[in-house]
């Protein structure tokens, strides 16, 4: 849930009318959990144990599911506007094939020339399966279902009072030696609109590749984007491309540190956005 924050809100820029069709995607998504969890139980069975597991990005969500507990500072610059989140996002993992995950992010923004704003944005809740049928050739396989709640504060530009954002997504790791590589695929429909609101949906798109230099340091190149789907926005997006570097402060690196910049490729309206990540 390390999405990159732009004004605050994300659901408040999408609107789509059918509820109906948005909600119908939930049993979808977790109709087809049965048959994985069928499969990985009788791998279980046969004494198979998972054991690929991918570390977690700065800016892209991680594949696996983990059970952890992430603090996060973001950063958004842009030319009129600046934004800074604490976010801080907790995973548990009910079984090595699923997990749930809840982010609550905290947001600060100020506009040239006018006061702080400050408030809660959206609570973000994740469902995270995961499929191991590829697990001997390097490959995790992952899907599920992204709830973002109506906890923010519109009128001051951040999150949204009323929208109810229903994200499924895909993803897909490969691990190979000491070099782990990360995709995500993201469809974001907004439901529970007001009557007039304007129709925008949207899809998000990530990819990682992250590096062991050793058991304490690992290096990462990231790829984050979006492009509007229906709306206003239709057919505009934006995409950015950045450096970052994750080390374990201890001996044991099961507490690291991360830092990541990522900046844009087209005339975004952002500069730079920074996270770090504890």
């Amino acid at each position: 849930m390390t999405h990159t924050t732009e004004g605050g809100s994300r659901a408040g820029r999408r609107h789509l009318r059918p509820f109906g069709f948005a909600v119908l995607l939930l049993p979808l998504t977790l109709a087809l959990a049965p048959v994985s969890v069928r499969a990985q139980e009788e791998e279980c069975d046969e004494g198979h144990h998972h054991h690929i597991h991918f570390s977690h990005p700065i800016f892209t969500e991680s594949v696996s599911p983990d059970d952890k507990v992430r603090l996060d500072w973001a950063g958004t610059f842009a030319e009129d506007e600046d934004e800074h989140e604490i976010e801080f996002e907790g995973e548990y993992t009910f079984a090595d094939w699923f997990s749930i995950e809840v982010a609550a992010p905290y947001a600060f923004v100020s506009e040239t020339g006018e006061e702080t704003e400050n408030a809660f944005g959206n609570l973000e809740v994740a469902l995270k399966f995961a499929n191991y049928a590829f697990e001997d050739r390097g490959v995790l396989l992952g899907y599920g279902v992204e709830f973002g709640l109506p906890t923010g504060d519109p009128d001051k530009g951040i999150g949204d009072d009323h929208i109810v954002e229903i994200e499924p997504f895909f993803n897909i790791g490969i691990k190979t030696g000491d070099l782990e590589l990360v995709g995500w695929t993201r469809f974001g429909i907004p439901t529970n609109q007001d009557e007039g609101e304007e129709v925008e949906t949207e899809f998000h798109y990530d990819a990682a590749a992250l590096y062991h230099f050793n058991r304490r340091l690992q290096g990462l190149l990231e790829l984050n984007g979006d492009v509007g789907l229906s709306g206003e926005e239709a057919g505009e997006g934006t995409v950015s491309l950045g450096p970052g570097v994750k080390f374990a402060p201890f001996f044991d690196n099961a507490f690291m540190v991360g830092i990541g910049a990522s900046f844009p490729l087209d005339d975004s309206e952002v500069d730079a956005a920074l996270r770090v990540s504890l």
